[in-house]
């Protein structure tokens, strides 16, 4: 269970280490590949690349519940809790100069939690159902 704790710890870091970088343009930062830069700048994509890394914690977050089998309540506190990292993070920006508080952000991330989520679970039940013979 260890490596699921780790990749939780990882990706919530990443979540608040790029949500409070000075600047929302990411290419400045000058470590990204420019393919990912060119990307995440694009004001197309502000609100959207919120949902890219919590779709992967919600896949993670999903595949621990899965294996630990945990019923829907936890999976709802679990949607509930990665939905309260964007959220943090989003607060966080109050307080920098160049950043702001969006509501869509929030809502991305939301999105893409569940979507991670919902992805976890779907492979779940498409694997279990792929073991039961046909009736």
């Amino acid at each position: 269970m260890a490596p699921f704790y780790l990749f939780v710890l990882i990706g919530v870091t990443l979540v608040f280490y790029f949500s409070w970088v000075p600047s929302p343009r990411l290419a400045l930062l000058g470590y990204l590949p420019a393919w990912l830069a060119t990307w995440v700048d694009r004001q197309q994509n502000e609100n959207l690349r919120t949902a890219v890394p919590l779709i992967f914690l919600g896949i993670v977050t999903g595949s621990w519940l899965v294996l630990t089998q945990r019923k829907w309540l936890a999976w709802i506190m679990a949607w509930v809790s990665l939905t309260a990292v964007v959220f943090i993070a989003e607060l966080g920006q109050l307080v920098l100069p160049e950043r702001n508080f969006d509501w869509a952000d929030v809502g991305w991330g939301a999105v893409g939690a569940f979507s991670g989520l919902a992805l976890a679970a779907t492979f779940t039940f498409l694997k279990k159902s792929a073991r039961k013979p046909f009736a």
